[in-house]
């Protein structure tokens, strides 16, 4: 009968270390692979009218912004094509089409997304000649990539990039900056309706 309860007391404590084991191994792989926030950078804006005409009145401006994604985190990302919207002063006046893609994990990846703006719609704004006679054209554009980081090229997690970006179009320079803040949301995401 004690060997018995020694043996059981015995398996008891073997278990309990393996779990603790495996419960800081995921703990360690967890720190080591979770999806990181990446870094954006923008370049100019290379500006370009697609069309023009008086009657009716009709204007689309192109956007080329090159983004530089810096992904800190080890573990790969891909995501699908994404259309968002373009707004000034809080109103839709455009689209930001952002091709399909992955971001390697520890790498620097180049993505050139197309931006349309409809600038009949920019000048129908009522802050639009406020903003002219400043020479500041701000404008804002949210991007939500949903996609999947494959972690230790076994296990795909479901993570979401949003990374809003303010930019800042100087009318009389022909210039522009811009200021992009990017969180990630790892595993399956909520909709609440």
């Amino acid at each position: 009968m004690k060997g018995r309860k020694k043996h059981h007391v015995l398996s008891c404590c073997l278990l309990i270390a393996v779990l603790i084991i495996l419960g800081i191994l995921a703990l360690v792989l967890y720190i080591l692979y979770r999806p990181l926030p990446p870094r954006v950078l923008t370049s100019p804006v290379e500006l370009g009218v697609e069309d023009f005409s008086l009657l009716p009145p009709s204007l689309t401006l192109t956007a080329s912004v090159h983004v530089e994604v810096v992904n800190p985190s080890r573990s790969p990302f891909r995501y699908g094509e994404t259309v968002t919207a373009v707004t000034y002063h809080g109103e839709p006046v455009g689209t930001t089409v952002v091709p399909a893609g992955a971001v390697g994990g520890r790498t620097t990846t180049w993505v050139v997304p197309l931006t349309e703006v409809d600038g009949v719609k920019v000048a129908e704004n009522p802050h639009f000649a406020g903003d002219v006679l400043s020479g500041t054209l701000p404008f804002v554009v949210m991007v939500r990539l949903d996609g999947k980081a494959l972690v230790l090229r076994v296990f795909e997690v479901s993570a979401t990039v949003e990374v809003v970006c303010y930019v800042q179009l100087y009318v009389f320079r022909e210039d522009s900056s811009s200021r992009c803040v990017a969180t990630v949301r790892a595993g399956p995401q909520r909709k609440y309706y």
